[in-house]
């Protein structure tokens, strides 16, 4: 057995192919990192020893699986290979290289959008160029927001309206932003405060006009918007207007519900005015040393219409009076005996007759009629119609359209120079518009003027229809004559109203044919359009009223005949229906008329712009 043992032993010991050799001191064995193979061994046809990751510790040592760890490092560390951390290392650089680009994209375009919309703003609603561009930028900001389509809804925000033209109104009158030079014209230390009204205006004579203009806008449009805000509160914890009727407290102790979607309703204790007054605009602009003598009178107008409507009237005759001195006293030296500044009358001998004492005494006649004045109103209106007809030709008149001399003969520009045109116009901003009249000068007859010799008679008509007393019913009901009898008042008015429809007409339909598209032009047709829409719907509405009483006169007449409603008609109506179908033939006459301007709308009493009319 020993024999056996020691042959199998030396069987198994089988000779070696080479040598072996003492471990050098200096060269000490490293343990290989089988999960560190690159893929290239991993597929090698003849590797020399069994690759077998999943064997080998990355530690080197074999750990007994007894000793806790963490798995999912164990598995992780199994699976992240080089060639995998290498192509995780690509992607996320690729990913933040895309986000970057991704991002830099939206704010380039958002960056474009804002200057393509700034600029179209620019062109809309140009702001003085002396401005900052944060106060021009709000400036058209705020004039933007008094568009109904600004906020996609159709209705004007005029609690942000308002808050723009106030944040506006800040920069001008910060002496270190937009502000500089700005002082009171009394020469006082500080700002002078009326109880009532509030601060004072500024002296800005010394601004350029265009500032000055730009200024007189942003002022007129916080009023604007403080009359629209009129009795809406502002509640302090979420900055948001509410009208007074809403809100909830003790002194409202019915509130109405708000509106499906709106917020909730403030508390009492929670809100303040939403805005100042309009008197603190109006009598800011009205103080103020610098404006022209047409914007002056154009503030003194719209804040006298406001006290009107506010149920002030001696208040508002005063503030029309205000408005006739500061027409007054713009005329030149020694022009005296105008007007009549108790009745408001021009004087029949006035030679120098501006554009601004025309304005200022229509408007105070015509809040005589609607007050009631009518004795007073009438003779006012009729003075500024006889001023109005004698004044001089203008120069650039009408002229017959076979006198017109013929257009001279334009090269046509190449296209490469309309496209140079109109990149220059995107880039290049407009010039700021010229200046508007300041109205000291004589008024002339133009176009315009003498479609406001149309509106001034269809005026007078109505105030004599309207003055007649009714209808007179002391006639026989047996009279073979259907028609209703008018007062001689009636008749007038009437008269009148017909004869303001043809000349609007008339003077529309020459300004269409002659008119260029000039600022005159373009006047001429808005103003002669308006006065066309006033005569036409006043004539509109006498007609109808007289129908009524036709009616009437005629049912009664049937009565007393037998009780037959329509024994003793005649076939095709009375006077009054016929003149009615004649109305109507003309309304849609007219209203191909001006639909050539390309406004919307019908004329006449059911008209979108049928508001001119005295009394309502």
């Amino acid at each position: 057995m020993t024999m056996l043992a020691s042959r199998i032993q030396l069987w198994r010991l089988s000779p070696l192919s080479r040598p072996l050799y003492p471990i050098s001191p200096h060269r000490t064995p490293k343990p290989r990192r089988f999960t560190q193979n690159s893929q290239l061994l991993l597929i090698s046809p003849a590797p020399p020893r069994p690759q077998l990751p999943f064997l080998h510790d990355s530690s080197g040592l074999r750990a007994p699986r007894t000793l806790s760890r963490n798995q999912f490092q164990y598995q992780l560390s199994r699976l992240l290979t080089t060639e995998r951390k290498r192509y995780f290392k690509d992607q996320l650089w690729l990913a933040s290289k895309y986000t970057a680009y991704g991002w830099a994209a939206v704010v380039l375009l958002g960056l474009m959008a804002f200057g393509i919309q700034d600029a179209r703003l620019e062109r809309k609603y140009p702001a003085p160029p002396s401005w900052s561009w944060v106060s021009r930028m709000d400036y058209r900001t705020a004039r933007g927001q008094e568009n109904p389509d600004a906020n996609g809804t159709g209705l004007i925000d005029w609690a942000r309206a308002g808050n723009e033209y106030r944040m506006l109104l800040r920069r001008l009158e910060n002496p270190n932003l937009d502000g500089q030079g700005l002082h009171s014209p009394l020469e006082a230390d500080g700002d002078i405060y009326v109880e009532g009204v509030g601060k004072t205006g500024f002296d800005i004579s010394s601004k350029p006009e265009p500032w000055r203009r730009g200024y007189h806008t942003c002022l007129m449009g916080a009023a604007r918007a403080a009359e629209h805000l009129d009795g809406w509160v502002r509640d302090t914890t979420r900055n948001i207007a509410f009208p007074s009727d809403v809100v909830v407290g003790p002194s409202n102790p019915r509130p109405k519900p708000v509106p499906l979607g709106a917020k909730s309703a403030p508390l009492e204790e929670n809100c303040i005015a939403a805005f100042e007054t309009p008197e603190t605009y109006y009598m800011k602009i009205l103080t103020t040393h610098g404006f022209t003598t047409r914007q002056r009178l154009d503030t003194a107008l719209a804040y006298a219409d406001w006290l009107e409507f506010k149920g002030l009237p001696s208040s508002a005759e005063e503030m029309y009076d205000w408005g006739l001195d500061i027409a007054m006293g713009a005329l030149p030296t020694g022009v005296d005996d105008v007007v009549d500044t108790k009745t408001g009358v021009i004087n029949e001998k006035a030679t120098y007759i501006s554009t601004n004492v025309l304005l200022a005494t229509t408007s105070l006649a015509i809040h005589h009629a609607r007050n009631n004045n009518l004795n007073t109103a009438l003779p006012v209106l009729l003075s500024v119609l006889r001023a109005r007809r004698n004044l001089a030709s203008a120069s650039q008149g009408l002229k017959p359209q076979s006198s017109r001399s013929p257009p001279q003969d334009q090269t046509e520009a190449s296209t490469f120079q309309m496209v140079i045109s109109l990149l220059r116009s995107l880039i290049v901003p407009p010039p700021y518009p010229p200046p508007s009249p300041t109205g000291d000068d004589p008024a002339t007859r133009t176009p315009a003027a003498i479609c406001e010799e149309a509106g001034l008679m269809a005026y007078i008509g109505e105030i004599l229809f309207a003055s007649s007393s009714a209808p007179s019913r002391k006639s026989s009901f047996f009279s073979s004559s259907q028609n209703t009898h008018l007062t001689q008042s009636q008749q007038t008015g009437l008269s009148w109203t017909r004869d303001a429809v043809a000349l609007a007409e008339k003077t529309l339909r020459d300004v269409l044919a002659n008119s260029a598209h000039t600022p005159d032009g373009n006047e001429a047709k808005k103003r002669c359009s308006e006065c066309l829409d006033v005569a036409m719907g006043n004539w509109t509405k006498m007609v109808d009223r007289m129908v009524r009483e036709e009616r009437e006169e005629q049912a009664g007449r049937s009565k007393s005949k037998g009780g037959s409603w329509f024994w003793g008609s005649e076939e095709g109506g009375g006077r009054w229906e016929i003149e009615r179908r004649i109305v109507e033939e003309r309304e849609r006459d007219v209203g191909a008329l001006i639909g050539r301007l390309g406004w919307d709308g019908v004329v006449g009493a059911g008209g979108a712009r049928s508001g001119g009319m005295i009394f309502q």
